[in-house]
């Protein structure tokens, strides 16, 4: 994690922990944590339209990732979700 104290992480990575899943949503790229994003901490950032739909998709999902570990100020993992157009 960080140099932080347990204690003092965000509640959510307290309780699920560094490793998001990114994908795409709709017209979004996103990354979360936690089971869904009632319980867990999710970002979403709009795909822009520059031609290249996967790469497209790609960058938003990992810009939503960013923006995850910004707000809650930890560096993070991730896993390719099964909406990431770079799944497997």
């Amino acid at each position: 994690m960080d140099n932080r104290t347990f204690g003092s992480l965000p509640e959510a990575v307290q309780n699920y922990g560094t490793r998001a899943e990114i994908g795409v949503d709709g017209n979004c790229g996103f990354a979360q944590i936690g089971p869904d994003i009632q319980q867990g901490e999710a970002e979403f950032v709009e795909i822009v339209d520059t031609g290249d739909p996967s790469a497209d998709a790609s960058l938003a999902a990992t810009k939503a990732l960013q923006a995850l570990e910004a707000r809650l100020g930890v560096k993070m993992t991730h896993w390719v979700g099964q909406s990431h157009p770079r799944h497997c």
